[in-house]
């Protein structure tokens, strides 16, 4: 796990900082992620990258890893605290806790899904 928790750490810090360069050499050519913002999911670094423009300029989504599991089907489970805030403004419109499971394949990532994350 310790290399997928040193992949995924480059990919929170390339996500964070809008990198879609950096994003893109961490992820299969076939990437498979879910479209958070509509409905489906978005497959491949070209739809992925033209999703991620499209998103950036309305809002800008950081994310902070806070908790790393491999799950048995060999995912790796992350908790992630992710803020959200308009990309005009600033102004703050979610700020939550959610669950991202990662797929990799070839040492790279090739999917993501993703849950809330319920605290007990």
């Amino acid at each position: 796990m310790e290399d997928a928790q040193a992949l995924l750490t480059r990919f929170f810090d390339a996500y964070n900082r809008n990198d879609w360069v950096a994003f893109s050499t961490l992820v299969t050519a076939d990437i498979d992620w879910p479209n958070q913002t509509g409905a489906g999911r978005v497959i491949g670094q070209d739809a992925m990258e033209a999703y991620w423009m499209e998103t950036s300029r309305s809002i800008r989504v950081e994310l902070a890893a806070s908790a790393f599991a491999v799950q048995p089907d060999g995912r790796i489970a992350v908790d992630i605290h992710q803020t959200v805030h308009n990309a005009s403004t600033g102004k703050l419109w979610s700020d939550t806790c959610v669950r991202h499971y990662y797929t990799f394949r070839d040492g790279l990532i090739a999917r993501m899904d993703t849950e809330p994350l319920v605290r007990t």
